[in-house]
């Protein structure tokens, strides 16, 4: 079975794909109704924002009255009043642009965190072959920027789009009761408006979502040198790293100003239009005055609004283009939202057997990484690890042992073949209890930048102090914790890097035990630690290990002497089976690795 692979980000140079109308129309309802949970607030600002827009619409109106004379005032005798009541329409106007500005802005807000949440949730539920491609640094680029788009693009843009559309529409149902006769003049530049718009537009969304992957591409590499900036350090790679990071960003910043060109072009081209047909309509508007077919007041204000409705066309072109770039990011977005992990509990999943023996099973077990269909890593692996049991794999490098760990926790599923816990078979398991009763203790333990004690209390999130305090002593940890001035409280810093490795590994131990599993895999679990540490860790190990159905992988020799049955392999098949004694009294790879390891 392949697992389709995550899309991946095109390399630098790859020429951007056009955004079909098509997408188009499908990604915008979508982006939308991230917003209609928050209906009530955008109706507030959807009021506030009709309000402050119809007094926009009022002021050439109202000027065209007094300048007609026509509410029986006139500038000569009420200009104060004429003052006053404007400035008090503005008031009311300003008021109405705040309550417009802060509802949009929070439901942006609201919206933002939801859409992080989500795709936060998304990734979260990535099989593990996802992650064999994806790149930390391009999801932290979609978490972050591309949210942010997206938060523009639903809060503030939308506002400012629907401002200005009702003040564009309203201004030319104005323009058209003053004078028809100048309106058709603005009315026939619509349509080449419109089509200016669809062609700069998908061109736009285009560049758009380039620039994107391109700023994805260049976090790769800063994600990179920054979480490995002791190696750069040692091997004085800074000027390599600040060089890579500059053509990354040198990158991104050639697609930005790619994307720069035809947007200037895109809002260029649409003003001129619009100018010049404001240009247009004052030339024929003061023939029509000369002639004495239009008042000097009709068409003060019918110049009044054609530049509310350029200023409006303006700043829609703006809007559309900064929701082209919400697009071009909502892509990436969706692209997470979208997938479907492969590695899923079934419709009706078993409930795991609690009565029956922890017993595990691999038969006939074939399997391909889906980064490297055409690579078999096992090859008709088939054993039994009985309950309480100790198994020890063992072999070379890229024989396949981790491997068999990554299958038995349901991190993928196997080509063929079948692996069985309690007697089901995993594929009729729900993955999460499946992985309920098992624990790894990996070569390079994970431990986050948190607490000590919320570190150990990741295998239970609802363990007690005692508890916590408990798990440690069991694994030899407890002693140094105390002795630390804030104790469990102490912060480890960034991937536990104020602790030694072998304090990490019996943290990881703690963790495990806290866990309590049924199952136990211990995945090179001493093999980065010294003679010193290891013996503690061991020592540890063999606390957690008893009563336990254990899977040792190892290189380390010493470390499965005690197993109960230890399996040999090599280029993914198992080619000697049995105990430490027996194997090493027959000829074959596992005698030679202990000889190699004995005389080193």
């Amino acid at each position: 079975m392949k697992h389709p692979l995550p899309t991946a980000t095109p390399q630098s140079g790859e020429r951007a794909k056009r955004v079909p109308l098509s997408q188009l129309k499908i990604i915008t309802p979508r982006l939308l109704a991230f917003s209609w949970p928050h209906w009530q607030l955008l109706a507030v600002g959807f009021v506030a924002l009709v309000a402050a827009s119809g007094i926009n619409l009022f002021f050439p109106y109202f000027l065209r009255q007094v300048l007609n004379g026509s509410w029986g005032v006139s500038l000569e005798s009420d200009l104060s009043l004429i003052a006053l009541s404007l400035i008090g329409l503005f008031v009311v106007q300003a008021f109405c642009f705040y309550v417009r500005h802060y509802s949009f802005a929070t439901v942006g807000q609201r919206v933002v965190a939801t859409v992080r949440e989500r795709l936060f949730a998304a990734l979260m539920d990535q099989d593990i072959a996802f992650f064999d491609t994806a790149r930390v640094g391009d999801l932290q680029s979609r978490l972050s920027s591309d949210t942010q788009l997206l938060q523009s693009a639903l809060s503030i843009n939308i506002s400012v789009a629907l401002r200005y559309l009702l003040q564009a529409l309203g201004g030319l149902v104005l323009l058209l009761y003053i004078s028809p006769k100048l309106t058709v003049v603005i009315l026939l530049l619509v349509p080449l408006l419109l089509a200016g718009s669809r062609f700069w537009g998908m061109r736009l969304a285009a560049r758009s979502r380039q620039m994107q992957q391109e700023l994805g591409e260049a976090a790769v590499v800063a994600e990179e040198a920054l979480s490995a900036v002791r190696l750069v350090r040692i091997f004085a790679g800074k000027d390599f790293e600040v060089s890579r990071y500059g053509k990354a960003i040198g990158r991104s910043r050639d697609a930005g100003i790619s994307r720069s060109k035809l947007a200037a072009a895109f809002s260029s081209s649409m003003v001129f239009v619009i100018h010049s047909s404001i240009a247009i309509v004052l030339w024929i508007g003061a023939s029509m005055v000369k002639q004495g077919s239009l008042s000097l007041g009709d068409l003060t204000a019918f110049a009044l609004y054609c530049v509310i409705v350029a200023v409006s066309l303006g700043f829609l072109i703006g809007a559309i283009d900064e929701f082209l770039s919400a697009i071009g990011a909502s892509e990436r977005i969706f692209e997470i939202l979208d997938r479907h992990p492969t590695v899923v509990a079934p419709a009706n999943p078993q409930g795991i057997d609690q009565t029956a023996p922890q017993h595990l099973e691999l038969r006939h077990v074939t399997f391909a990484y889906p980064t490297r269909p055409d690579l078999t890593v096992l090859d008709d692996i088939s054993f039994e690890v009985a309950p309480g049991a100790t198994v020890a794999i063992v072999g070379p490098s890229g024989s396949g042992k981790s491997t068999i760990a990554a299958l038995i926790s349901r991190f993928y599923d196997p080509n063929s073949g079948e692996l069985r816990y309690r007697g089901t078979p995993l594929q009729h398991l729900d993955p999460n209890a499946l992985r309920g009763e098992i624990s790894v203790v990996p070569q390079e333990p994970v431990v986050f930048s948190v607490s000590i004690a919320e570190n150990i209390r990741y295998g239970r999130a609802t363990a007690t102090q005692a508890e916590v305090e408990g798990a440690a002593r069991l694994a030899n940890i407890a002693e140094f914790i105390e002795s630390l001035p804030n104790g469990y409280d102490t912060l480890v810093g960034d991937r536990g890097i104020q602790l030694s490795g072998g304090q990490r590994q019996r943290i990881a131990i703690a963790r495990a035990v806290l866990k309590d599993p049924k199952l136990l895999i211990l995945d090179e679990a001493t093999s980065a630690l010294d003679s010193e540490n290891e013996k503690l860790v061991q020592a540890a190990l063999s606390k957690l290990m008893e009563g336990r159905t254990t899977l040792i992988i190892a290189h380390r020799l010493s470390t499965v002497q005690h197993a109960d049955i230890v399996l040999v392999m090599r280029s993914g098949k198992i080619i000697q089976r049995g105990s430490h004694s027996l194997l090493l009294a027959e000829p074959g790879l596992y005698r030679t690795l202990v000889e190699h390891q004995m005389l080193s």
